[in-house]
């Protein structure tokens, strides 16, 4: 399902042509000597149908330059960064248990506690607990290390073909302000772009503002 963005970015593309297509067309029939009464009874008449049925034809066979990238949501399109739109992280995990079997290296950053994780194919050695407190032979982090979080995925991204998931953007943003996760998240953008990975972080659009969530999958390469 496209974002809200997406649907508005192609809504007014599309609006946009169709108003410049149909004063085009009004210009010319003013131009062949038109007026008013008979501008009204053509435009009124099939030509918006056979127009929009001819334009279909031309985008089916390749020969109209749409403008914009098609939205590829619900599917992963390469390497980069991902927002999963999601009430609870489980997609996120899915995606990864996918990339993993395709040898990607992974590393989870997670609140549900790795002994947990199993049923979506992750060894507790591949996954850093979000908390406050410490546990014997678990990694574990502060919610509000974010600095001490981008290190640990910097240095798992740095030998390539890596997969991140970090569960829970608006737990983060609560402990740390919004400005600091987005900061956090567009640093490890570019440093997974660079290093042909996949980072998934899984975020409850209801949970943000929407002027914040618009800036977190601006920052990202796609929403899914």
């Amino acid at each position: 399902m496209a974002s809200k963005d997406e649907a508005k970015k192609f809504y007014l593309k599309g609006y946009e042509r169709g108003l410049r297509d149909t004063i085009a067309e009004v210009l010319r029939l003013t131009a062949r000597g038109y007026g008013p009464t008979e501008l009204s009874v053509v435009l009124k008449s099939k030509l918006i149908e056979r127009s929009v049925e001819a334009v279909d034809r031309k985008i089916e066979a390749g020969e109209v330059d749409l403008g914009i990238q098609a939205p590829t949501l619900g599917a992963l399109r390469g390497r980069g960064s991902y927002l999963v739109r999601e009430e609870r992280g489980e997609q996120v995990f899915a995606l990864l248990r996918e990339l993993t079997a395709k040898d990607a290296r992974p590393l989870c950053i997670s609140r549900t506690h790795p002994k947990d994780l199993g049923a979506f194919g992750l060894e507790p050695t591949n996954c850093v607990w979000l908390t406050r407190q410490s546990e014997k032979g678990l990694a574990c982090a502060s919610p509000t290390d974010l600095v001490g979080l981008t290190t640990t995925i910097h240095r798992h991204i740095e030998g390539g073909s890596a997969a991140i998931v970090v569960e829970g953007l608006e737990y983060l943003a609560t402990q740390n302000g919004f400005a600091a996760v987005l900061r956090f998240v567009q640093a490890i953008h570019e440093k997974v772009v660079s290093r042909d990975s996949y980072l998934l972080m899984s975020a409850n659009p209801e949970a943000f503002k929407e002027a914040d969530y618009r800036q977190l999958a601006r920052a990202v390469t796609a929403e899914l």
